[in-house]
């Protein structure tokens, strides 16, 4: 929100304690009337049934389809990307909005080489990384994540969506966490080789990195999000040992999470990876909702899930992306049914895509998620 007043020129934002009542408040309300989708969301985050399942379609690169721009454009022009995700909300619906442009914004300003297609995500031109030798580990260099190309236009697509937003969407900020933007400079398998040949280089380059992110993550905050959302994609079985992954990633993502909370806003955690290690993340990290692509690695169902981590942090994602392309609306809507059935009660859920909402998929699918949260996600759950 842009409505945290300020105090010699730091934001005053309410406590956790404060938030944690405001969401009684808006549960007791919402059992009468309709919430604001910042409302709807701080019940859940706070485990209180608010007056339906908050939703988010997900949309990121899709937004730009509804505004008519090139995803070029949407990838680097913070205006452009703004009213791209406000038209996906006002047209779609939706509870929330996020600052994500896609993986590679912190690899760029690095120094790694992008590919920018007219009509698919930007990505790293791996012909040219900038990683290209264990040597190239210890030259990375710290700098001011505000006046670099893309970090600087985060920041700034994150002030005008905290402004536009007001009292009435909650605003998530996004910070690929340090092993992932590593990844984006080196290849994944040259990069996984390296952390076992070399650690000490690979960690030579993840404390500079964590250093800008750090301080990437303080910018985002002083913009007026509500929160800011950490990608830790290799804390699964789609990337490193659950002991690699603390060593090469948790010990970090814990300063960068840290410094989140200390700059007064909500942790948030994102994870698509195959059986996510839940637990480590939940340890190192504390986030109060967790985004999800499968079920964690000591869960077997959603049932398990909710039953393990549903007090300890509220959930959301899950509805798969292969779904989303191959299955229809309707099909669609009976899969969002059974997860609102299983994860709803109780508060602490958010309907959403286990991951980015596919950016050239017809949008079809993005409206049966938020047509599902509507239909069947009205508290008391049937």
């Amino acid at each position: 929100m842009s409505v945290y007043p300020r105090f010699r020129g730091k934001l005053i934002r309410p406590t956790v304690g404060m938030m944690r009542a405001a969401s009684g408040i808006f549960h007791a309300h919402g059992r009468i009337g309709e919430l604001l989708p910042l409302e709807r969301v701080l019940c859940a985050a706070f485990h209180k049934e608010p007056d339906r399942v908050p939703v988010t379609h997900f949309l990121l690169g899709a937004a730009r389809r509804l505004t008519g721009i090139s995803y070029e454009r949407f990838s680097r022009d913070p205006e452009a990307a703004a009213e791209a995700y406000i038209a996906a909300n006002e047209l779609l619906g939706g509870d929330v909005l996020y600052t994500v442009i896609d993986l590679s914004v912190e690899a760029a300003d690095f120094g790694q080489e992008m590919v920018y297609p007219p009509y698919s995500t930007a990505y790293p031109d791996y012909r040219k990384p900038r990683i290209a030798s264990v040597d190239d580990y210890e030259r990375l260099e710290p700098f001011d994540p505000r006046r670099s190309p893309r970090m600087g236009m985060g920041v700034k697509l994150a002030r005008i969506l905290a402004k536009k937003a007001g009292i009435r969407y909650p605003v998530m900020g996004f910070v690929f966490g340090p092993l992932g933007v590593l990844n984006m400079m080196r290849g994944a398998p040259r990069l996984f080789a390296d952390c076992a040949r070399h650690p000490q280089k690979v960690k030579a380059a993840l404390e500079v990195i964590t250093e800008v992110l750090v301080d990437y993550a303080r910018a985002l905050c002083d913009t007026g999000v509500d929160a800011v959302m950490l990608d830790t994609l290799f804390a699964s079985q789609s990337g490193v040992s659950r002991e690699l992954w603390v060593e090469m990633e948790g010990v970090y993502a814990r300063r960068i999470a840290d410094e989140i909370r200390r700059n007064g806003a909500l942790v948030a955690l994102h994870n698509c990876g195959t059986r996510p290690y839940l637990d480590l993340q939940l340890e190192y990290m504390e986030p109060v909702i967790v985004s999800l692509a499968d079920v964690p690695d000591d869960c077997a169902d959603l049932a398990e899930l909710k039953a393990k981590y549903g007090e300890r942090t509220a959930i959301a994602g899950l509805i798969p992306t292969q779904s989303l392309l191959l299955e229809s609306p309707k099909a669609i809507m009976e899969l969002a049914r059974e997860q609102i059935r299983v994860l709803a009660p109780g508060g602490g859920y958010v309907l959403a895509p286990a991951c980015e909402y596919p950016p050239n998929l017809e949008l079809a699918n993005a409206l049966a998620v938020v047509r599902a949260a509507k239909v069947y996600g009205k508290y008391p759950i049937k």
